[in-house]
């Protein structure tokens, strides 16, 4: 049975931080590249920034070797960075093992992640890693990923609450009455955690309703 667990990594040494920090912005990691067996690297992506801006930042406050940009613009910047320095095995850690990171954010005080763990084994071997490189690990929830019992549906508990919140909230409302955004703080979590978990969860639903009664 593997495990989903939200997390917080508190330390101003782990890569990005700084940037953030420096720019008091967010930073979405939409993509990670790479683990312990190369140069570790990811894509990030981030709003309202001048992209001047953004790039002396990140030529000041590393750990970065290099970038190139994606898409540069004030609206939405997209950068590819590769990483070294401080604290990047342990971001190499999370990519090795068996895990599916479904979501993580860079702020000022580290980065927040939703993971899904292969087992309780590997979860405890990260959150182990961790601790031998002087980063704080602050778990924040935590889902076995199987379906509930009491679900009609077969959805999982995280996509029960996440698209019960999401209906009471009008996020599925013509115009919306609430963002992404507002409903990731209400459930406190990732935009784009919380966009997977959505996604999952209506394919589920389709499957256990209008797929589950078509006639081929």
């Amino acid at each position: 049975m593997s495990l989903v667990c939200e997390f917080e990594l508190r330390s101003t040494d782990i890569p990005l931080t700084e940037v953030a920090a420096a720019l008091e912005t967010v930073l979405y990691v939409d993509d990670a590249i790479a683990g312990t067996r190369g140069p570790p690297a990811l894509v990030f992506s981030t709003t309202g920034i001048d992209p001047a801006s953004l790039e002396a930042a990140l030529d000041d406050h590393g750990p970065v070797t290099d970038y190139v940009a994606l898409e540069s613009t004030t609206p939405e910047s997209r950068y590819r960075v590769a990483l070294g320095g401080g604290h990047t095995e342990v971001y190499g850690h999370l990519v090795d093992l068996r895990t599916h990171t479904m979501g993580a954010i860079v702020t000022g005080r580290g980065w927040k992640v939703s993971a899904q763990f292969a087992d309780r084994s590997d979860l405890d071997a990260f959150r182990d890693a961790c601790g031998d490189t002087g980063v704080e690990f602050r778990p924040l929830r935590l889902f076995e990923t199987e379906a509930d019992p009491d679900d009609d549906y077969g959805l999982t508990t995280p996509q029960h609450e996440a698209l019960l919140a999401a209906y009471r909230m009008g996020y599925f409302e013509v115009p919306r009455d609430a963002d992404l955004a507002a409903l990731a703080d209400e459930l406190d979590t990732t935009t784009s955690a919380l966009s997977e978990r959505l996604r999952r969860g209506q394919r589920r639903l389709i499957e256990r309703t209008i797929a589950g009664s078509t006639q081929v």
